[in-house]
């Protein structure tokens, strides 16, 4: 999870300092070459806004679902819960994934 969290912190940073540099006052010819680099750079690396829905999503999904327990100890009862709202919905999209074609 910190891991995904560094990669959003990175792309933000990278995001700030291409704005920063977009606004500088520079002379025309170097501001067109900088701004179809940036264009250039930007076209493969359009994963990112997916990627960071998809991390947002994972972080929702794990706090509506994680393991909540009545006192100190959990009981088996809550484990299974617990099991049973994590584990069965990724068994579904692994199971689905190979029904249709996948491996």
């Amino acid at each position: 999870m910190a891991l995904q969290w560094m990669i959003l912190t990175y792309v933000v940073a990278i995001e700030a300092a291409v704005a920063i540099l977009l606004t500088l006052p520079l002379p025309k010819l170097l501001r067109n070459r900088f701004t179809s680099l940036i264009s250039l750079i930007l076209q493969p690396a359009l994963f990112i806004v997916p990627f960071a829905g998809f991390q947002l999503l994972d972080i929702y999904w794990k706090a509506e679902h994680r393991l909540m327990c009545t006192s100190d100890v959990c009981t088996a009862a809550e484990r299974d819960r617990y099991e049973k709202t994590v584990c069965i919905p990724h068994l579904q999209v692994s199971e689905g994934y190979s029904k249709y074609g996948g491996s």
